[in-house]
């Protein structure tokens, strides 16, 4: 039979759907759940190469059926903020069918046609709806068929990342660990590392004990090593850390990469020595969004980001606090002393107030520079979604560079949230200010912490690279707009012919001989499309879609071969690729289907039935819905009734989770009594369903606890203030669930004098 309509429904309540990891989840169609007794994880590769701060990372993934019929499955991964998908392909048999990069709209006009010849294409993009939508997102999900009886399934995928280095140090993080998704285990899983630097290595660590690796080669400028185990539990992140010597700042370093008769590549890069951070008084004035569209996972990244500014403020520093949705609201009328219990009172009147209504930015980046002077820093957290006022990115920004001529402050900005209006908070930070950016499901800690380290130091002004002869380099890009001490700045650009050239770069100089062949370095090319496609994209943003610029995105990306918003990985003959957004949350049902269908009824599992309403501005089908009291935990189906204008039926079935029990918190500390600046260990048990565990003690940093197999429990650590007066105090582990009902536990402890 003809498949003549493709659904995508984007947000069910308490779905389980949304999230991935970046190694990738195979999930069987018809269940919530990687399920080994139909499909199992036969074998597992990760392969990572990091070359001067490019980690290319390859992953393999065999699945094995254990079903007599065909199945289907939903393959679902998530990539960090600085990743670039560069391959994906399956294997039909022992036919790899990769994924070609097209045109977005040309990869979607062939998919439809496709797709109406009851042929199955793939197609794998970033966003679900539109170029605009696709700046925002870092989420696949693609849809393998068929996964033949008793056969396997491979799947393949390719990224690079840009691992950048803050205060000296770097971070690569491969997660795993499913947010939401039980933990897969691997028959076979194998990780492979080789790391490469210039610049001197120290302290390089694995973070976590679960894959231990071998070393057989462990020096100051590589780093080779491995991990093979069978049945091995996917449970936690994979992730390595270390720091670069601060002997070598200020050496200029250039890497070059060229095929016979083609247009060089260089990759210019120097570490900056540290600097002492200012000891003068800070003047911070933070904004916080408590719009609706702020639930969740961006409030819980968000608060983060926010607590642990606050934490960081000395008594001698000046703050205010405005909370923001529909109308700004300030903690004090005027600026205040960052003393601690002042600082408390302010996360205190956080926690009180309620998400509601819509987001003003306006409105709060006015309230903001109302409390600033010249010099101070205008922290905002936000996921940048304007739905009041001005909600123009480009008429917002105008309006900001206009307005902040007055008081000058230091715009750095915080964004939280997949669907993150980039755009608008890279021009907002472009004023003397600083972006960091968080998705809704990665780890937050590293990120918030470099974030909050910057606030109070200056980036280094007026660094910029330039070469000689000059007529040989052109179309030089910084891979980053504002660099601090102790960072690496790095810039990526071609040249015409091979010969000497000298680079200098703030006051450092490197004269280096840019080769004829020189096929080291392979991934500077697509390194320096990606920095040309970056800029054309930031163009556009500022002064809207030009045919030019948009028609050279699409070449670079398919001469280069990566996903941008105007291209796409396109693969057939068969389904391999289809995206899929789904999000959790609002008690509501949102159905995306084809052009050709008139009405949608949904006959959920209790007796109610609803039709569902079209949204025309959004593309999608709509109903809310309230589940019964008395509705059993546990994976309930809602079946959907189509009708096209040939008046022909169509049925589906969806599926939604009620999780109704808050987790139960057990929590064992070391001792129970502490003195000021000693550090509390704490172990904690919750229910298997428990999402994130947060643990918060008067006046100190909140802590986030973590999965330790060998400990069989989630731990952490937390240190007491070294100020915090004696006595009893009470130590409060929050947990929280996929369904977002939050369970607590508390314990005493006592401060001694």
């Amino acid at each position: 039979m003809i498949r003549t309509i493709s659904i995508q429904i984007f947000l069910v309540l308490l779905s389980l759907s949304h999230l991935g990891a970046d190694a990738g989840v195979l999930v069987p169609s018809g269940r919530t759940q990687p399920d080994a007794a139909a499909l199992s994880l036969d074998e597992m590769a990760i392969g990572i190469t990091i070359d001067n701060g490019d980690a290319r990372i390859n992953v393999r993934q065999i699945y094995g059926s254990h079903v007599a019929e065909v199945l289907e499955g939903a393959y679902s991964f998530t990539l960090s903020t600085r990743a670039l998908v560069s391959d994906f392909a399956v294997w039909d048999g022992v036919t790899r069918i990769p994924g070609v990069i097209l045109e977005r709209r040309r990869a979607e006009e062939i998919y439809t046609n496709l797709k109406w010849q009851a042929i199955d294409p793939g197609l794998l993009q970033q966003g679900e709806r539109d170029e605009t939508d696709a700046r925002r997102s870092s989420s696949f999900t693609a849809k393998v068929v068929p996964i033949p009886p008793f056969g396997t399934k491979r799947v393949e995928l390719e990224y690079h990342e840009q691992v950048p280095v803050t205060d000296l140090q770097s971070v690569l993080t491969i997660a795993l660990r499913p947010e939401a998704f039980a933990a897969q285990t691997a028959r076979q899983f194998t990780i492979n590392l080789d790391l490469a630097s210039h610049h001197p290595l120290k302290d390089f660590q694995q973070v976590g004990q679960m894959y231990p690796l071998q070393f057989s080669e462990r020096g100051a400028n590589r780093i080779r090593a491995s991990f093979s185990g069978r049945n091995i539990p996917l449970s936690e992140d994979f992730a390595i850390h270390w720091t670069l010597n601060s002997a070598q700042a200020g050496k200029l370093e250039v890497l070059a990469h060229r095929a016979e008769e083609s247009t060089g590549y260089f990759q210019a890069q120097a570490l900056l020595a540290p600097v002492e951070p200012d000891a003068e008084p800070r003047t911070v004035v933070v904004l916080f969004d408590t719009s609706l569209s702020m639930q969740w996972e961006k409030l819980e990244r968000g608060f983060q980001a926010l607590e642990t500014t606050l934490h960081s403020l000395r008594p001698a520093d000046k703050f205010n606090l405005i909370i923001f949705n529909t109308n700004p609201v300030q903690f004090s009328p005027d600026l205040v002393n960052g003393e601690l219990t002042t600082v408390e009172k302010a996360l205190e009147f956080v926690r009180k107030s309620r998400l509601r209504g819509g987001t003003n930015l306006q409105a709060a980046l006015e309230a903001g520079l109302k409390q600033c002077t010249e010099g101070a820093y205008l922290v905002l957290i936000t996921d940048g979604g304007a739905t009041s006022g001005p909600v123009a990115g480009h008429n917002l920004a105008a309006w900001y560079s206009s307005r902040w001529r007055t008081v000058k402050p230091r715009t750095y900005v915080f964004g939280s949230g997949d669907d993150a209006n980039l755009p608008l908070l890279k021009m907002l930070a472009a004023h003397d200010g600083y972006l960091e950016w968080v998705r809704a499901t990665e780890p937050a800690d590293f990120k918030v912490k470099a974030f909050v380290n910057k606030i109070g130091r200056r980036p280094v002004a007026n660094l910029n690279l330039s070469a000689q002869p000059s007529a040989n380099i052109s179309m030089v890009y910084p891979l980053e707009p504002v660099w601090f001490p102790s960072s690496m700045p790095t810039w990526i650009g071609q040249y015409r012919q091979p010969g000497s050239a000298t680079f200098s770069a703030g006051g450092m100089t490197a004269t280096v001989n840019l080769p004829a062949n020189a096929p080291q370095h392979p991934q500077l090319p697509r390194t320096w499309a990606k920095a040309r496609v970056d800029a054309l994209l930031e163009a556009i943003d500022r002064n809207g879609e030009d045919k030019t610029m948009i028609d050279e995105v699409i070449r670079l990306a398919r001469k280069f071969k990566f996903v941008t918003p105007y291209t796409t990985f396109l693969a057939a003959p068969r389904s391999l690729l289809r995206p899929r957004l789904i999000r959790p949350g609002d008690p509501v049902l949102r159905v995306r289907t084809d052009a050709s269908i008139e009405s949608v009824v949904a006959l959920f599992p209790f007796g109610l039935v609803k039709p569902l309403r079209y949204l025309e501005s959004e593309d999608v089908w709509q109903t809310r819905f309230l589940a019964p009291a008395d509705l059993a935990d546990g994976a309930h189906t809602v079946r959907l009734i189509l009708r096209d204008k040939s008046n022909r039926v169509f049925r589906e079935n969806k599926t939604f989770i009620i999780c109704s029990k808050p987790p139960i918190v057990r929590v064992t500390l070391d001792k129970a009594r502490y003195r000021p600046g000693e550090t509390v260990h704490m172990r904690v048990r919750a229910s298997s369903s428990t999402r994130t565990i947060t643990a918060r003690l008067y006046g100190a940093m909140p802590a986030y606890l973590r999965w330790d197999s060998s400990a069989a429990s989630n731990t952490g650590q937390l240190v007491v203030p070294a100020h915090l007066p004696a006595g009893r105090y009470s130590l409060t582990i929050s947990a929280e669930d996929i369904a977002h009902n939050i369970g607590t536990g508390e314990v005493k402890l006592e401060v001694l004098p």
